[in-house]
């Protein structure tokens, strides 16, 4: 930190501010939100920092984002489809069983 950066006070920041502050405090530093507070920057790429002081401590706030918003519903998907290939092998295999143990 240098003598131009600025610090911004707990008490100014809004209550999604320091909700998010007092997450990323109570989880040893990190905190994922789905809901960006506007007090701090969110690059894509790289990490925005901002100082908060609060009770006589400047903390270091580290903000960023995922640059891959689709991300959020190709995990899921990605889910479903395991379990569901996972279905259909299952659903093969005791098929082949039957047949087999038909045929005899």
């Amino acid at each position: 930190m240098s003598s131009d950066d600025e610090v911004v006070r707990y008490n100014d920041l809004s209550a999604a501010g320091q909700d998010v502050f007092d997450q990323a405090l109570r989880a040893d530093g990190i905190a994922t939100v789905n809901q960006s507070p506007p007090d701090f920057d969110y690059p894509d790429d790289t990490m925005d920092y901002t100082y908060v002081e609060k009770n006589g401590t400047i903390y270091t706030i580290g903000t960023g984002s995922n640059p891959c918003r689709i991300c959020a519903f190709v995990e899921p998907l990605g889910i479903v489809a395991g379990v569901a290939g996972a279905i259909l092998l299952l659903s093969g295999v005791y098929r082949l069983i039957s047949r087999e143990s038909d045929a005899t």
